[in-house]
């Protein structure tokens, strides 16, 4: 069996589908992943791939996506995944996708092509190859508006739905359309999590991630952590701090800092994590049953930020607002624990990977 991922060229887009396409590989199946940028160059010595996509560069993206939309720019700004706003942006990207994916599918001829939301060229390679689809949900958001959006503005020709959409949001989170998946955390082999992370802390842990399309510019998130510190019985993690954190030699007692980690590795040891609400973040965090203080901002952040907030399993505050009572009521709410610990569980319960493989594996060789 053949099968053809596609993911826009950013780690949090292409993340949640490689533990798909790894138990694939791993079982004797020719696996060949389109993508670029740093998603291609964070997998790209374990898995075969074929760099498709240009860099993103978000602001630029939105800029052109949305400079002449300034209601769906304002909507989008709000971080309540906007499929239209989302759509503008991402079109930019897809378009010169469009081209090279088509040759590497030609190329490769995939029996089948699995793909996340915002790359909707590859439904349109797709349909010139008369190939069937999976659309695979990486997020909180319902990805069949997105793709229906995207669409709507690459391509006027009717392209076939999806033979099935995968969805990872845990029902009492958000109700998403499709068949239920279980997240599982992926990290690049050969990342490594340091010993006093992947053991039980002697005090309350909260462990702080970014965002990994954050360069090395000013954090609110992180200063706003670091001025209330002094004053939390708790011991922070910051992983992937910016360069100025990192170069400080000036932190308070309780601060420490990593570089790239495995989340679901350093979680279960943890009381509690600070992360910007982008859905890898978050869904480690609900998968650990962990609560968590997630920051509302562009994109899809606050919707993401809502939700977990809504169901009880953390908290949403603006990054620069972040204070000590904040943290403090992270890491000693009992009913904030309760309920991430609810949602662990009902993650858990969903059908795992290996049920979806087998069922895609069935499904390839009816075609």
């Amino acid at each position: 069996m053949r099968v053809m991922f596609v993911a826009m060229p950013l780690l949090g887009h292409l993340f949640p589908m490689m533990p798909l396409a790894t138990l694939l590989q791993r079982r004797g199946h020719q696996v060949l992943l389109a993508t670029g940028g740093a998603a291609a160059d964070a997998v790209g010595e374990h898995i075969p791939v074929t760099e498709v996509a240009p860099p993103i560069h978000y602001l630029r993206s939105a800029v052109r996506g949305l400079g002449t939309h300034p209601l769906l720019a304002v909507r989008s700004a709000h971080g309540m995944a906007e499929p239209r706003g989302g759509a503008r942006v991402f079109a930019v990207t897809n378009r010169p996708m469009l081209a090279p994916l088509l040759a590497a599918a030609r190329e490769f001829r995939p029996q089948l092509i699995v793909h996340e939301p915002f790359a909707a060229a590859a439904a349109i390679v797709a349909a010139q190859l008369g190939v069937p689809t999976i659309l695979h949900n990486i997020a909180l958001d319902d990805g069949t508006v997105l793709r229906r959006e995207l669409l709507r503005l690459l391509t006027d020709t009717d392209v076939p739905a999806p033979a099935q959409t995968l969805s990872i949001a845990p029902p009492s989170i958000v109700e998403v359309s499709g068949r239920a998946l279980r997240y599982t955390p992926y990290a690049p082999p050969g990342v490594t999590t340091p010993p006093f992370l992947r053991e039980p802390a002697t005090r309350p842990r909260i462990l702080v991630t970014r965002s990994t399309m954050l360069g090395d510019g000013p954090d609110a998130m992180l200063r706003a952590i670091i001025r209330a510190a002094p004053e939390i019985d708790a011991e922070i993690v910051i992983v992937r701090p910016n360069r100025t954190i990192a170069r400080t030699g000036d932190l308070p007692g309780n601060v420490r800092t990593t570089g790239w980690i495995a989340l679901h590795e350093a979680l279960p040891h943890c009381t509690a994590m600070v992360d910007h609400a982008g859905a890898g973040s978050v869904f480690a965090a609900l998968r650990a049953g962990v609560p968590q203080l997630a920051t509302p901002a562009a994109g899809d952040r606050a919707w993401n930020a809502t939700a977990v907030q809504r169901r009880g399993a953390g908290l949403s505050v603006a990054a620069r607002a972040i204070t000590a009572d904040h943290l403090t009521t992270l890491i000693s709410d009992p009913g904030l624990a309760a309920t991430a610990r609810s949602v662990a569980d009902e993650i858990a319960a969903m059908p795992s990977v290996a049920e979806i493989a087998d069922d895609v594996a069935t499904f390839v060789a009816a075609c």
